[in-house]
């Protein structure tokens, strides 16, 4: 997996969407939903993604 693939997140509370790529989510530690204001759970999508590097899609759940 590249380190500059990008992935689309999905708020699982308000349905918005986030691009992001995979760099800045390893980098990160604190994301905030820019639709409803809600902290999202970054360090369970990592995960998530490394088990699932071919998908492009994923929905990001509440801290």
């Amino acid at each position: 997996m590249k380190k500059n693939q990008k992935f689309i997140l999905e708020c699982a509370d308000c349905k918005h969407l986030h691009r992001k790529s995979f760099k800045w989510l390893e980098n990160t530690h604190h994301f905030i939903c820019d639709g409803c204001d809600t902290e999202l759970d970054i360090d369970e999508i990592v995960d998530e993604i490394y088990d699932k590097p071919e998908q492009e899609r994923f929905k990001i759940y509440p801290r």
